[in-house]
């Protein structure tokens, strides 16, 4: 074969991509837009990276510079069971992975999925699996507003296996949250603070869009958000909603494998 020949085959190759996997690639490209701002941060300052040590950030804005016990209100506390917190976590939730039967990509979920907590309160997120984070779905991440009015836009960095973070929760009201690498999978969450109350207690689709760019939660993250299970004043009444008290069909993936 020429060369000639050669670069004409590969061409045509890369001309035979399905139009499903570039849409997939899409998708999943938009899903780790916001974890990339989420560890930068709205004013540039990057999240803490020390987990040797478990260090917190103190990092402040003029606008959004509030600390709290467990570290800094947009970027928490990093730790490692090597080290005492500095605060002991008030409620714990663990970031887990699960194979589906008969399909290639798990589960990714939050355990439990909904939580009810009071103002002030810290939770402590276990990477019992690899490689996600807390985002919340805040329009400086680019998101429909779904975390109190004057919540900063608080993210972890994407961590590793048998690390924690550390949030305090002090707004009060719904929090719907998200692991951004795999929020379009249907890693989200809801935290309510203190009552069932603010932008997150609207449907999915209808809380406030500040920009026409903003997108709600979409593919399977939207069908978990929109489960009954997950309603705000059932995570009030009921106190935590497990990720298995979730309807299968609501759990069900919406984006298709990439076919090589």
């Amino acid at each position: 074969m020429s060369e000639n020949e050669g670069a004409a085959n590969e061409s045509g190759g890369q001309q035979r991509v399905s139009s499903r996997r570039r849409r997939l690639l899409a998708a999943v490209g938009t899903a780790s837009l916001p974890a990339v701002a989420g560890c930068g941060g709205s004013s540039g300052s990057a999240a803490p990276t020390d987990t040797a040590n478990a260090t917190s950030t103190e990092t402040t804005t003029e606008t959004e510079g509030a600390t709290t016990e467990a570290g800094d209100a947009r970027f928490g506390y990093i730790g490692t069971d090597d080290a005492a917190p500095p605060v002991e976590p008030d409620h714990t939730v663990s970031l887990n992975i699960r194979p589906r039967e008969n399909v290639d990509i798990p589960e990714f979920y939050f355990e439990p999925t909904g939580l009810f907590v009071e103002p002030g309160d810290t939770v402590r997120f276990d990477m019992a699996t690899p490689h996600h984070n807390v985002n919340a779905y805040h329009p400086k991440f680019g998101y429909s507003q779904r975390v109190p009015e004057q919540t900063p836009a608080y993210s972890s960095p994407i961590l590793g296996a048998g690390e924690y973070w550390l949030y305090t929760f002090e707004n009060e009201g719904v929090h719907n949250i998200m692991c951004a690498p795999h929020e379009l999978f249907g890693m989200v969450g809801s935290v309510v603070v203190g009552s069932a109350t603010g932008p997150g207690t609207n449907p999915v689709g209808e809380a406030p869009k500040p920009t026409p760019e903003s997108r709600p939660p979409e593919y399977t993250a939207g069908t978990v958000l929109s489960d009954p299970a997950m309603d705000p004043d059932n995570i009030v009444e009921r106190g935590s909603v497990s990720w298995d008290d979730i309807a299968d069909e609501n759990k069900q993936l919406l984006l298709e494998p990439v076919e090589e």
